[in-house]
Parts: C-alpha cells; sequence; structure tokens
C-alpha cells in the first residue's frame, strides 16, 4: 500500500483549505495510508478530519522565517516511508520541498495550486523568482480550473509538462437544499429576516482582495432602489472592521448582518436566494461558490479565475468586472426584481454542480494524478 503525506499549511476556515480536508477525507484508505501535517496554529477546521483513518500532526512555526519544521518533515518521509507528498499552495510546496531535499528517501512532490491573480507585486514575485523553479520539480501539478492552468502556463511555459487540472467539488448529499430548508426558516427568524426579503449573502475571510468594501457600496445602491433587501456577510479577518464602518456611514445596519466566521454555512445558504462573490484577486475556482451552487442559489460573481466555468452567464448567474460596483449593483437589482427567474438559476446552478464539479469526481480524478505521480 502506498503512503502519502499531505501538508496543509493551516486548517483555517477557507476555501482551499476546505477542499483539502475534503480531499484527504474522501480518499480511500484502500488506496493509500494518509498523514496530515501542518506548519500553522489555526486549526479550526480540525473535527472535519477523519480522525480514524488520517494521522494528524501539527507543528506550529515560531516565526515566519522558521523552517525547522522541515527536518521534521524530512523524519516523517523516511520514518513512515512516504511514497508521495502532496502540498496544498506555494508555501506548503517550499516546506515540502526542503522536508524530501533533506530526506534519505527523496518522495516525489506534487503540488496543488489555488491561486490565479496575485493580490500585490510582492508575491508576483515570489512566483517568479522562487516558486516557478519549485513548481518545475514536481512531478505532477494540479491546477482547480482550466482557466487557472491557461494562466500559470502563459506566466511559466515549463510547467506545461507536469500540469493537470483537477476542478474543485462538493457534496451533494451534504448540501442539499430540500432537507435544509427548515434551518434555512430558522436562521431568518433568529435575525429578523422576513421570509419575504430577497436575501444576498457572502461567505468569504474578510481580507482586502474579497472585494467586501466594493459589495458593500453596491448594496448601498440595491437599498435605495429596493429597501426589503438584506446582505449577510460570513466571516471573520483584518478588514471587518472597514466594512462595518461602510455599513455606519452609509445607515444599512438594519440590513447588512454580521455572522462572523461560522463552521457550517449550511443554514445561511437555505436562507439566502442569491450568493455574491466580489473578489478582486487571489479567488480561482471558489468552494464557497460550489456550495452556494449546490444549494441551489445562483451566483452573481466576479469575473475572476475560473468563475465563468461555472456562473454560466444568464443561465446559473451573473458576471460582471472585477471591482466595478456599478455593474454588481445593476446585477443584484436584477435578481431582486424577478424572483421567478431567480429559482430558475439555482436549480440550474445545482445541476451543473451534480453534473460537473462533485466531491467523488475531484477525489476520482486526483486518485488518477496521484497514481500516475507515483508511477512515473
Amino acid at each position: 500500500m502506498k503512503k502519502i503525506l499531505f501538508i496543509v499549511p493551516s486548517l483555517r476556515l477557507a476555501g482551499a483549505e476546505t477542499q483539502a480536508v475534503d480531499l484527504v477525507n474522501a480518499i480511500d484508505p484502500a488506496f493509500a495510508t494518509k498523514t496530515l501535517f501542518t506548519f500553522e496554529k489555526d486549526l479550526s477546521q480540525l473535527a472535519r478530519v477523519d480522525r480514524g483513518q488520517i494521522e494528524v500532526l501539527n507543528v506550529p512555526r515560531k516565526s515566519r522565517f522558521d523552517l525547522s519544521m522541515c527536518d521534521h518533515i524530512a523524519r516523517l518521509i523516511d520514518e513512515r516511508g512516504i511514497d508521495l507528498v502532496h502540498c496544498t499552495m506555494q508555501f506548503a510546496l517550499l516546506m515540502g520541498w526542503i522536508g524530501a531535499r533533506r530526506s534519505r528517501k527523496r518522495p516525489p512532490l506534487v503540488c496543488a495550486i489555488h491561486i490565479t491573480r496575485n493580490k500585490d507585486l510582492k508575491t508576483e514575485l515570489q512566483d517568479v523568482l522562487l516558486y516557478q523553479w519549485l513548481l518545475r520539480s514536481c512531478r505532477k501539478l494540479i491546477f482547480v480550473c482550466d482557466a487557472q492552468r491557461r494562466h500559470w502556463l502563459g506566466k511559466f511555459h515549463g510547467l506545461k509538462r507536469a500540469a493537470e487540472v483537477v476542478h474543485n467539488g462538493v457534496d451533494l448529499q451534504h448540501f442539499d437544499a430540500d432537507r435544509l430548508r427548515p434551518e434555512g426558516a430558522c436562521f431568518r427568524q433568529q435575525h429578523g429576516i422576513p421570509a419575504s426579503a430577497t436575501v444576498f449573502c457572502c461567505v468569504a475571510g474578510f481580507r482586502s482582495e474579497k472585494g467586501h468594501a466594493h459589495l458593500l457600496r453596491a448594496f448601498s445602491e440595491v437599498l435605495r432602489q429596493q429597501p426589503q433587501s438584506w446582505l449577510v456577510l460570513a466571516g471573520d479577518g483584518p478588514a471587518r472592521a472597514e466594512a462595518q464602518a461602510i455599513v455606519h456611514e452609509r445607515g444599512m445596519a438594519s440590513r447588512v448582518l454580521f455572522t462572523g466566521a461560522l463552521s457550517d454555512v449550511r443554514a445561511l445558504l437555505a436562507a439566502a436566494n442569491v450568493k455574491v462573490l466580489a473578489s478582486t484577486a487571489v479567488e480561482t475556482f471558489s468552494v464557497a461558490m460550489l456550495e452556494a451552487m449546490a444549494m441551489g442559489l445562483p451566483v452573481i460573481s466576479t469575473d475572476i479565475g475560473g468563475a465563468a466555468e461555472a456562473v454560466i452567464d444568464g443561465r446559473t448567474g451573473l458576471l460582471v468586472p472585477c471591482a466595478d460596483e456599478e455593474a454588481l449593483a445593476r446585477a443584484m437589482l436584477e435578481l431582486v426584481a424577478d424572483p421567478e427567474r431567480t429559482a430558475v438559476w439555482g436549480a440550474a446552478a445545482r445541476a451543473l454542480v451534480a453534473e460537473r464539479y462533485t466531491r467523488e469526481g475531484m477525489v476520482e480524478r486526483t486518485m488518477d494524478v496521484l497514481r500516475e505521480a507515483m508511477r512515473a
């Protein structure tokens, strides 16, 4: 039996980490024994990990430049006889590459990349000066959508040899709107949201690239024309204070709800009518987007990363340019004005996820890539 070491920086509540936990949980234990290694302190999703079949090790780094966990990785590789190291995101690859180089066994590396457009020049330079060379050393590179693969190969043609596409996927049975309708009704009741209100929701960490400021300014125009609308923001992070200040300045406190980070977003999704994704950078193929679609919600998204591969404009939602607050407001108003079309698009969204973006499909395709990496 093969032995695979999965390296994820943290288990925070975010899309890449959620996808990684889903993947490790779902890979057949008859295919490989699984060890999950993290090196940041945030273990918010630890309870989601199937500890009965997965060994979890957390070795928090002591400082930004602490590389001592690489020695732990090297020992793990040699002591467990690891056949493959799977890294989620570039920084995990750096730790995995150093650890593998320090081991006697030196297993092949696979890296799953979850970023497309970088948020600033610094991270772009890191790709150019460091990460592209580490990525070239990988046996396989996993991109989570077609647009992301085209973007990276456009920047670094030398990655083509190893590049594979495995779309993110979600568990349709877990995200079942019909079964969760009572929870949605309860969510509205608990927060004083009328049953007749149109509820937009955004599930995202409060970071600048998630576009909360753009979304809130667009929503202020929606409220001016459709005052019965609500916006629910789930998540936490450094940009939350700025978002709350915008809500206060524009007098929207009675229609904008901050829930904080939610360990389970299904009640919110069951309560909502439309999912909004306003990201301006980093976003590639949002797991939160797929979860909402699986719950039968149409999605309004900025045209970023591979969003257009799931948000089929005029069929499962609407696409708008990044940071275009007027276009975002128009899209939101379009769906407020036509609840019947909103429901039809929501049904089409779930059907598309069932056809192309299930967790089972993601796991099966990933296992094929891992088999190939271990055979090469």
